[in-house]
Parts: structure tokens; C-alpha cells; sequence
């Protein structure tokens, strides 16, 4: 584990100018056999995923200028409440409309990693609240873990499912063993990693690296302020938005 000082934090954790973030260090090569890469083409209402013609890409919002839609990953894991482990796709949160939500919290962790504990309890227990502040801004979090108890040990689901009991994780938790899907976003030494995506466009509003927080309360206000009116990219006429 340690210690960076970042000058511009942004994600879930926020568009906040904070110092002395806590970060740590992590890498590994996926085993074979895991189940990972672009993932199922539409959202539950049927929906074709975005595919944009520039491709998709890392970049998150700056100001004005769109960040880059995020590709269709999949994962293995665990939905929120459920003891089955099922594929998990990016592409089951994509919601045009806003019917479900309005933002996808994605974050990279190990079970190694302390300030990725210290992030997970503080989400357990918002989420755990009668006044979440995540289900009151309509944020939906999913943590992938790539590391297990060693660094550089990509994480396993038996890694999985110790990190869910010894949590009692309340949230969606995937794996992405040594990074398969999620590496090129971040430098691999500055988990946990977190990013908002608008849920209408699959764009990504932020992207930064550590946790500093006692709870989310402050991170969900910046996470909804860096949301913009308007999506960014044309929504499909075929998700029927009224």
C-alpha cells in the first residue's frame, strides 16, 4: 500500500481537489478460462448497446467535451442480495431512459488492498441506510475485484466470495482477474479505481485512482453535479424515451 497525492480527484469519489489519497499497488495475469471481453449486445429492454463510429475508448468528461463511451465488458460475479454467480454485463445497466438509474458507479479493487476495504465498508453502509445517499441520487455501484489476498494473484471467486461475507457486501461484486477488461483505464499501482458512467450514453463522467472518504455522502453530490443535462450522445429511437 501506498500514499498519492492526487491534485484533481474525480469519480464517484468526486470532482473534489483532495491531497494524500490513498492508493495502493497492484498487477497479475489473468488466468485462463475466466470468462471476460465485450459482453451481451442489449440492455434489459432489448436495447442494442452503443457502438459509436469513433470506437470506444478510456477518456473521461472534461467540462464540456464528452469522455468516451466505455465498451460493453463482461464479468463474472455476484448481483446485489444473490448467493449465485451469474455473467454480469455493463451493457444490463445501459438505461437511455433513465428507468432504472442515472449512474453507474464502476470501481476496481483486491482483497489485499486496505483503502479498497475502507472504500466497500463506506459503500455498505450507505447502502445499508434508510437515507442512502447512493439510492437517493440513483446510483448503482459494482466493484470488480482483480487481485485476491496476494498482490499480483488475480483474483478467483472464491476471492470473490470471501471479500462478499467478510464485507456483508450489499452491492453488485464481479472479478476481472489481473485486470483483463478494465486495465487500460487506470495505472494499475493506484487502486481502487472509480469512474461514473451516465447510464443513458454509457459515458464516462470521471475516472480517478485512491479513496480518501469516511463515507460517500460528499462523493455522491460531486458524482451528480458532474452529470449533464442533456446526454452527449444521441439517444437510439428505439429505447422508446418519452
Amino acid at each position: 500500500m501506498r500514499t498519492d497525492t492526487v491534485g484533481r480527484f474525480t469519480a464517484l469519489t468526486g470532482a473534489l481537489a483532495l491531497t494524500g489519497v490513498v492508493a495502493c499497488g497492484s498487477a497479475g495475469d489473468a488466468p485462463a478460462g475466466v470468462d471476460a471481453g465485450p459482453g451481451t449486445g442489449v440492455n434489459p429492454d432489448g436495447v442494442a448497446y452503443p457502438n459509436p463510429a469513433s470506437g470506444y475508448g478510456h477518456t473521461p468528461r472534461s467540462g464540456s467535451t464528452p469522455g468516451s463511451i466505455i465498451q460493453n465488458f463482461k464479468f463474472q460475479g455476484r448481483l446485489a442480495g444473490s448467493t449465485k454467480v451469474t455473467t454480469i454485463s455493463l451493457a444490463d445497466y445501459y438505461d437511455p431512459c433513465n428507468k432504472r438509474t442515472k449512474i453507474l458507479h464502476l470501481s476496481v479493487g483486491a482483497v489485499w488492498c486496505q483503502p479498497c476495504s475502507q472504500e466497500t465498508t463506506a459503500v455498505v453502509t450507505d447502502l445499508g441506510s434508510s437515507s442512502s445517499a447512493l439510492k437517493t441520487a440513483e446510483i448503482v455501484y459494482v466493484q470488480a475485484l482483480d487481485d485476491g489476498p496476494t498482490a499480483g494473484t488475480p483474483a478467483t471467486l472464491s476471492d470473490l466470495n470471501y471479500w462478499i461475507q467478510s464485507h456483508n457486501s450489499n452491492f453488485t461484486e464481479v472479478i476481472d482477474p489481473g485486470l483483463q477488461n478494465l486495465g487500460g483505464f487506470f495505472n494499475a499501482a493506484g487502486i481502487p479505481w472509480n469512474s461514473d458512467i451516465d447510464v443513458r450514453t454509457m459515458e464516462m463522467l470521471t475516472s480517478s485512482e485512491g479513496w480518501n472518504y469516511p463515507d460517500v455522502k460528499p462523493a455522491v453530490a460531486a458524482a451528480v453535479a458532474a452529470l449533464p443535462s442533456a446526454p452527449s450522445y444521441p439517444i437510439p429511437a428505439s429505447a422508446g424515451c418519452k
